[in-house]
């Protein structure tokens, strides 16, 4: 069941208040408290649907409100979070008072955790992952990266130890067009994911969308979905999200419900990922050792009668 993304009280939140009070960096923001913090940072991808289309005047009054437990890097730096999120600096100027699915995603993380988070995000319209977003071509994904460098190191500016703790990732339909494309999704997808973990941490966890829309209109459609089903089952630190019941004006890009919509689950699917695992030291336990030299004691008593049996047998015959 998804969970509601409205009205969460601040006093749930602890250790992180955000707010905009001074700066010494254009841009940037400081804390209320005077002990900065460790704060999880989320990057998020892709194409136009992680860019999103959500209209402003469609946003249910709370969620245009700031958010300050969400730091948003926007144009001006890292501030509280308060949709129109879009245009950044590369988008289109046709998304003026738009918003992408990092308003719900923000406040279902903040609000799931118990903390604050940030966000930062690189996400260009109509781009593909054979080509444009390939690592070792060094475009987007260049661009995505010193991003988010950047962004790591004005909150560090600031006092804060940050940990990168996600990737989403929500792109395909233009792969789907192409059928070279979109038979290699699997591969180009693996050394995308591998190449951010080597960039930002080898237990990353990777949460993406399952591309959806109609197949009329792309062609190859069903193609990435199987490699992205595929890739699923096969990596345990990255999660899928259905999108095929999203709501769509021109059936591609989502509505603003969908976008909202989209947020919630891809953090629902952060947290099934749940944290890293490190295993535990195997200890001894007093029950356990107990029982082991109890074992033992009866393997010894059973080896003692045994030769006793033996030697007495072979005293008779004499």
């Amino acid at each position: 069941m998804r969970r509601s993304i409205a009205g969460a009280s601040s006093s749930r939140f602890s250790g992180l208040a955000i707010a905009a009070l001074t700066s010494t960096k254009p841009g940037l923001i400081r804390l209320k408290t005077d002990d900065m913090a460790t704060i999880k940072l989320f990057i998020m991808a892709g194409q136009s649907n992680m860019v999103g289309r959500g209209d402003l005047q469609e946003l249910p009054y709370e969620l245009k409100q700031p958010n300050y437990q969400v730091l948003w890097y926007g144009s001006d730096g890292w501030r509280p979070l308060s949709p129109p999120t879009e245009p950044l600096p590369w988008s289109s100027d046709d998304l003026q008072l738009r918003f992408g699915m990092e308003v719900s995603l923000g406040r279902s993380l903040s609000e799931s955790l118990y903390q604050s988070v940030a966000l930062v995000k690189y996400a260009v319209d109509g781009t593909n992952l054979g080509e444009q977003w390939q690592p070792r071509n060094c475009a987007l994904y260049c661009a995505m990266r010193d991003r988010v460098k950047m962004a790591i190191a004005d909150l560090e500016d600031q006092g804060y130890e940050v940990e990168v703790a996600g990737f989403f990732w929500m792109q395909g339909e233009s792969d789907a067009l192409y059928r070279p494309w979109a038979i290699r999704y699997d591969r180009n997808l693996t050394r995308l994911f591998a190449q951010t973990r080597r960039d930002f941490g080898s237990d990353l966890p990777m949460v993406y969308g399952m591309v959806s829309g109609d197949p009329k209109q792309i062609p190859y459609l069903q193609t990435v979905r199987t490699a992205m089903q595929e890739f699923d089952q096969r990596n345990h630190r990255a999660i899928a999200v259905e999108t095929e019941d999203y709501t769509r004006p021109d059936s591609i890009h989502w509505d603003t419900a969908s976008t909202l919509k989209a947020g919630e689950e891809f953090a629902s699917a952060w947290l099934k990922l749940g944290e890293p695992q490190t295993p535990l030291p195997f200890t001894l336990q007093p029950q356990f050792v107990m029982g082991l030299i109890a074992f033992i004691l009866l393997l010894m008593g059973a080896a003692i009668f045994s030769w006793s049996a033996r030697k007495s047998h072979r005293k008779a015959k004499t």
